[in-house]
Formats: structure tokens, sequence, C-alpha cells
């Protein structure tokens, strides 16, 4: 397997031009609902339906037809995105995504070792600069933003932590743990002088749960390519891949990475 940052093409002409790529990235494909593992330097849509450069696009070209994201990722976050062939099924998706019936759960490799093992993160997220360029941070009169962390593993000068999202604000996790003095590796934008840690910022949408009563129940997403190497540079142990807690159905997949 060729780890996604050597490739000398850009992500989404490798998508369009090698349709096992798309093939291999499908965690869960059912009832017009696509759960994506999303490479890495490519966002999730582009500006317009037009725009070549985005995971949409490919899926579109591949599948010969309209498709709409769920929920986005930040171009160079990696893991699972959601898409659907029906537009009226986005608002259902939504709902069961959305905290307390969803949880979402991402890894991240931070700076330094991180000495609490959990912590809860209220911290509102609004614009703290305007020129000569919009800038967001932690900001009083910003938007409410919860996240919780917790510490997985220790490495050398760096850290390994889940951080599941209870809001979905615009940079959040990467504002949060830049607050804590923690700031994501390869982090370009909260972080002086950027991170030149790793190749682009390190963090992983590594599983998604229902807590809602129905089927499926959850996905979980491999690590990406990029990460194994992090891990052993930094000596320090990947997480668990044991899944979410809950039981693959019948009619569902067969595949362990949806419950």
């Amino acid at each position: 397997m060729i780890p996604d940052e050597i490739h000398d093409e850009p992500v989404y002409a490798r998508l369009r031009r090698v349709p096992r790529e798309l093939e291999r990235r499908t965690l869960w494909e059912q009832d017009g609902v696509l759960v994506m593992d999303k490479p890495w330097g490519i966002p999730s849509t582009g500006k317009t339906l037009d725009d070549p450069d985005s995971l949409q696009s490919a899926l579109m070209h591949t599948l010969g037809c309209k498709v709409w994201a769920v929920h986005q990722l930040d171009a160079d976050t990696s893991g699972i995105n959601l898409f659907v062939t029906e537009k009226a099924l986005v608002p259902r998706w939504k709902q069961r995504m959305r905290f307390p019936n969803g949880a979402k759960t991402y890894l991240a490799v931070v700076h330094g070792l991180v000495e609490f093992e959990l912590r809860r993160v209220d911290a509102p997220i609004g614009v703290v600069q305007e020129a000569p360029a919009r800038v967001l941070g932690v900001h009083a009169d910003g938007q409410r933003a919860v996240s919780m962390i917790r510490r997985v593993a220790l490495g050398r000068a760096c850290s390994l932590l889940e951080v599941q999202i209870e809001t979905g604000r615009t940079h959040q996790i990467r504002i949060h743990l830049a607050s804590l003095g923690h700031p994501l590796l390869g982090e370009e934008w909260y972080c002086k002088p950027p991170s030149a840690g790793h190749i682009r910022q390190a963090l992983h949408a590594w599983r998604m749960e229902f807590h809602d009563g129905q089927r499926p129940r959850g996905f979980q997403c491999p690590l990406p390519e990029d990460f194994e190497p992090l891990f052993r540079q930094h000596q320090m142990p990947p997480p668990a891949m044991d899944g979410p807690p809950s039981t693959t159905m019948a009619g569902d997949r067969a595949d362990p990475r949806a419950t």
C-alpha cells in the first residue's frame, strides 16, 4: 500500500483515475449512504458541485450521480466521512450524528507530554482577528464548543489522544488542543511557529457511534498510512483497533468497520 503523501499527482486526480482507490476507501454502502475513509489532502466538498478538487466530486465522477456530504472534514484531516446519494437523507443522518444521539471520536497526535488522563474542554470559539486575515480561536463571545479529551499513549515528546466532540465548530479540535498548549503535530494555523512535526495536521476521524437504537450502530476507520511511521518515529504504541461497542447485524455490510 502506497502512503498518500508520496504520490506526485493530486489526491483528487488519483481518486478519479483509479476507481479501486474509492472502492478501497468505502467503509460501508447501503440505502443511499456512503461511509468513506477520506484521505488527507482533499476537502470533503468543493466550492461548487463542478469543483474537481473534492471527495464529493470524485464520488460523483465514479458513481455517475449527485452526492451530498452529511458533514465536513478539513482537507488535511483524514477519516470517516458520510455522504448520501439522496439530498432528503441529509437531515436524518445529521440528526443521528448530533450529540447525544451520536458520538464522533478523533485520534490526535499532539506536541508535548499530556499530563491529564481525561479532560472536558468547554471553551467558546469565535473570531479573534479580522485582519489581515480572519483567525478563529477561543473567544468569550464565540459559540459554545465542547470537547472531551482522553490520553491514550505517550511517546517521545508527543502524546496520542482521543477527542470526542459534543459540538462541531470550525477547527474545534485544533483550537482546543492548541489552547491547552498541545497543538497537533503538523499544525500550521494554531501553532506559532507552524509545526513541522508531520507532513499534515495529525488528526484522524476514527470512530462514529450512534445511540438511537437504529442500525448501523457505528463505524470505525482504519489508521491512516501516515500515522504508522509517526508512531514508530516517536516510539508510541498505536491505539487498540477493537471497534465500537456493538455487534455487526445481518443485512449490514459484512465488514468489522460497520457495526
